[in-house]
């Protein structure tokens, strides 16, 4: 699949689609002419929906719009955005119902009839929408090392989510995960900046086609994934070499892609809280990386300028320094007390009315690109269109694509056909930890919200037959259940597949002590081995958590991360052979709690002649993943063409059965006016192969792309030695002298 899927899948077309009409270029300025400072200060304002609601939505209960504070709030306080659903997903026509009543409201009980702008945080499909396309986390998404995923993964998620009116994606996250105990790990594209710039980049393409009228929303800028404790929100400490190098260009790539809005880090780097940082939110991303979208805070991180970073002294002081700092609009979310402090602040002088208007006119731009002002919200024919089999058909793809089989001794996988096959362990039988935060509820943990969609265990049971999967649940998340009952179902077993993992949380609630599976956990895993039996060990979790102990007892092992719905039909078919695993590791795996680097490290790192105990060894290789078959490298050869390098290699499939390799290109900088990493991902390419076919495989790269941030903070080309590799093969070339 490529993209325009909704064209081709939806038959939207100039007449359908959700295009704004002609605008004219001056309505922005005109409207802002007229605005009074109440007005504009509104526009900057963004309330949550439960601050608008008498009851929210859940299992036992149903939501209730409190329209006389939604009136108050448009109305008498000028608010010109709103988020979220109040607690758990709403259906297509009752999010319709809700938008329809904001839009009504501020279009015709208004004084200048300016339209809400509507966000949520749809991050791995429209995860708030009943019936919607929920796709694999993004971190199962960078899995596939397929690019074109991300593309229709966005594409779907940003029309399904347009189809109910709303028009803000908060979503890609373009977070670097370099602190693998952060609980919003599974939520990023991995820890390589390459990687996630692609994916990220991708993203923002497939969300914001002209069709949909969908604005993505990059996240979280800049440096939020490495907290120095690894709990969210916490500081973080990070050298200006470091945040350009590693943290900036996944946002450069979306800018570069057209993103319209940026959600801004809720810690502080290096002492100072972003939302307060001139030199990060004007000097970096406005004037260095060339921003000119909407630049939204995090939830209540105006306020916690004074309420937890300690920098302002009141509110009222916060606001002024997030303003004067680059914020655009806050998110407030619950009271309209940030608005009345920006008048207050214009009209003692401490902040211009100019630079009131210029994030006004960003916020009315978007407004206009949107399409609100002709179309404030979408024509119902669109809903008929949510979860498209079509558009199910993409999540199973992403899901299959993104299995990676780590490990298979003596191929101990696929199982054979007719086998008998015990399912045990925490992730076997629920959904929650295959879907992941973020679903259907913010922490993705209430099972009755769920779908009926199949386990791990059901999908075990349709994949092999009822009669040959039996089930002991052995073990809970962090308390053993019945391991001699394991142990005794195993004897009629010719395999026995332990799922384990961690429940779906995000933010301050998934925040974790340690790196390594709860004990409970691992005595289920040994008490499998311990049976002699074949044992594959298959991981549902958020974030690589160490399973070493266990690791070399069994016979496989499978990496699923929080795949989404069709994730457990994937694995099965993987344990089958019906399907052969393509997916990749977009993370090291860690060996020890202890001991957590990244494949690009730097050589004091991983030089034994500064260790005693020799180089890092990470239990599994970023970039890593077997398949049902072999793939050999030959001919790596780069060429110099003056300004760029060509660099090219032959792949070929040596098994005996088709299958996908993930070409990766690593490069050196063998000595630079910084430390050089070991090497950097610098490309990939994913290329279907059948049994004994080979192909060539080109990459361009120009000096940019082997430039360094310097020790002054520009990014600089340094002629040197280069050194390439890819699979087995590696040369070396001296370039730019």
């Amino acid at each position: 699949m490529t993209p325009s899927l909704v064209r081709s899948l939806f038959a939207v077309g100039a007449s359908a689609a959700l295009t704004a009409g002609a605008t004219a270029q001056d309505r922005v300025e005109d409207l802002l002419s007229q605005m009074t400072l109440e007005e504009k200060a509104g526009q900057m304002t963004q309330l949550t929906l439960s601050a608008l609601s008498s009851g929210r939505q859940w299992t036992d209960t149903e939501h209730e719009l409190n329209v006389e504070a939604l009136r108050k709030a448009i109305v008498e306080d000028h608010v010109g955005s709103i988020l979220n659903q109040f607690d758990a997903a709403f259906t297509p026509d009752y999010w319709r119902e809700i938008i329809t009543a904001v839009q009504d409201i501020a279009t015709e009980e208004t004084r200048l009839k300016i339209p809400v702008v509507y966000g949520v945080d749809s991050v791995h499909g429209a995860n708030y929408v009943i019936g919607a396309t929920i796709f694999p986390q993004n971190l199962s998404l960078a899995a596939t090392w397929n690019p074109s995923l991300s593309t229709i993964a966005g594409e779907i998620t940003a029309f399904e989510t347009r189809a109910v009116g709303i028009p803000w994606n908060f979503s890609p996250v373009a977070d670097v995960a370099r602190q693998p105990l952060w609980s919003r790990y599974f939520e990023t594209f991995g820890e390589d900046p390459h990687l996630v710039s692609v994916m990220a980049a991708e993203s923002v393409k497939g969300q914001q086609q002209a069709e949909l009228n969908v604005a993505a929303c990059g996240k979280h800028f800049i440096a939020y994934s490495m907290p120095r404790t690894g709990k969210d929100r916490t500081p973080t400490q990070i050298g200006m070499v470091e945040l350009l190098d590693v943290f900036a260009p996944p946002f450069q790539a979306m800018i570069d892609a057209g993103v319209d809005t940026m959600m801004i880090n809720s810690g502080e780097i290096n002492g100072v809280p972003v939302h307060a940082s001139h030199e990060i939110l004007t000097g970096l991303l406005r004037d260095r990386m060339g921003f000119e979208g909407v630049a939204v805070t995090d939830w209540e991180d105006v306020i916690k300028l004074h309420t937890m970073h300690k920098v302002a002294d009141s509110e009222k002081e916060a606001t002024r320094q997030a303003i004067l700092a680059g914020i655009d609009m806050s998110m407030v979310p619950y009271k309209t007390d940030f608005a009345d402090h920006i008048v207050e602040l214009v009209s003692e002088g401490a902040i211009s009315e100019e630079r009131i208007d210029l994030s006004v006119r960003r916020i009315l731009r978007l407004k206009d690109k949107l399409g609100l002002f002709e179309e404030p919200i979408s024509g119902p024919e669109h809903v008929q269109h949510i979860g498209k089999q079509a558009s199910l058909d993409a999540s199973l793809a992403a899901a299959r694509e993104g299995v990676v089989l780590l490990k298979n001794e003596n191929n101990a996988l696929p199982l054979a056909s007719g086998a008998k096959i015990l399912v045990t362990g925490p992730t076997a039988d629920a959904l929650p930890p295959v879907y992941g935060a973020w679903s259907f509820s913010w922490q993705g943990a209430e099972a009755g919200l769920y779908p009926d969609t199949p386990t791990v265990l059901d999908a075990a049971r349709t994949q092999f037959g009822a009669a040959n999967v039996s089930y002991v649940p052995g073990a809970s998340f962090n308390e053993e259940l019945d391991l001699a009952a394991v142990t005794s179902a195993a004897a009629d077993a010719d395999a026995i597949v332990v799922c384990l993992g961690e429940p779906p949380s995000t933010e301050g609630p998934g925040d974790i002590l340690e790196l390594e599976l709860e004990p409970a956990q691992l005595a289920l895993a040994q008490a499998a081995i311990d049976t002699g039996k074949p044992v594959v060990l298959v991981l549902i979790e958020n974030r690589p958590r160490v399973f070493t102990q266990v690791d070399a007892g069994a016979a496989a092992v499978v990496w699923l991360g929080e795949p989404g719905p069709f994730g457990p039909q994937a694995l099965a078919e993987v344990l089958a052979g019906t399907l052969n695993p393509s997916g990749r590791l977009p993370f090291t795996y860690p060996r020890q709690n202890g001991s957590v680097v990244t494949y690009d490290r730097k050589w004091s790192e991983g030089s034994p002649e500064v260790f005693a105990n020799g180089p890092q060894r990470p239990l599994y290789q970023f970039g890593s993943g077997l398949a049902y078959t072999t793939f050999g490298y030959s001919g790596l050869r780069v060429t110099d063409r003056g300004d760029a390098l060509t660099v090219e290699v032959t792949v070929a499939n040596t098994g005996e059965r088709a299958g996908h390799e993930v070409v990766q290109l690593y490069v050196s900088d063998e000595f630079a006016s910084v430390t050089p990493h070991v090497h950097r991902l610098k490309g990939f390419e994913k290329v279907a192969l059948e049994a004994g076919e080979s192909k060539t495989i080109t990459f361009e790269l120009t000096k940019d792309d082997l430039s360094v941030i310097d020790r002054t903070g520009r990014k600089i080309f340094e002629p040197g030695g280069f050194g390439f590799r890819v699979g087995d093969q590696a040369t070396r070339i001296d370039w730019g002298n």
